[in-house]
């Protein structure tokens, strides 16, 4: 029975932790299992004997590729001036606390935001995905790469997985919702009536 400081939060009902854990789940195990599936059909990466398939010519490319740092190739290490095992703490210490970050975010929204649990959910498989890859490998592995260009130059020339996917759609959705949502405005207006009763 949830407490009265806690009712109706996400925090204390069911079903908002089903949809948040069944989207981790989910989520984690496809990123996984496309690493796994897309490595092995690749090879590798190319430097390593592995070969490069074009999804679609000039856009899309499959590659695999060693990423030691966060999301896109982002390496906070390096950019610190570490040592890789030294990047490698400040990266999982990174990703542990933005996944506290977004537990907090889903146990203090309302279990009717249905939409935020999944959000979240998308970021905590994304970044569980990633996190798996750190620790098993001592690299993420990323398999996808636009090859669109632009004056020359690649118009993102990061290489990337699901999981990225994730985080980046996750991240921009609860964002959205928390901000422009329905439910954060029904929420913010049943905190103003609650106020005036009180």
């Amino acid at each position: 029975m949830p407490t009265p400081g806690r009712k109706g939060l996400a925090v204390a009902d069911g079903g908002s932790h089903l949809r948040l854990w069944l989207t981790v789940g989910l989520g984690t195990f496809a990123d996984l299992a496309s690493k796994y599936l897309g490595w092995d059909f690749l090879g590798g990466p190319p430097e390593g004997g592995g070969r490069i398939v074009s999804v679609l010519p000039g856009w899309l490319r499959l590659v695999a590729s060693e990423n030691p740092g966060i999301v896109f190739g982002i390496d906070f290490g390096a950019y610190l001036g570490l040592g890789p095992a030294a990047g490698q703490i400040v990266t999982v210490v990174l990703t542990a606390a933005t996944s506290a970050l977004i537990f907090y975010v889903f146990a203090t929204s309302q279990s009717r935001q249905r939409w935020i649990h999944v959000w979240c959910g998308l970021i905590l498989a994304g970044a569980a995905g990633n996190l798996f890859d750190r620790i098993a490998f001592g690299h993420v592995r990323d398999l996808v790469q636009f090859t669109v260009e632009m004056g020359g130059r690649p118009l993102w020339p990061f290489v990337f997985n699901l999981a990225d996917v994730y985080l980046v759609v996750g991240v921009i959705a609860v964002a959205w919702t928390m901000l422009f949502g329905s439910g954060a405005r029904e929420a913010e207006r049943g905190e103003n009536r609650a106020g005036k009763e009180s």
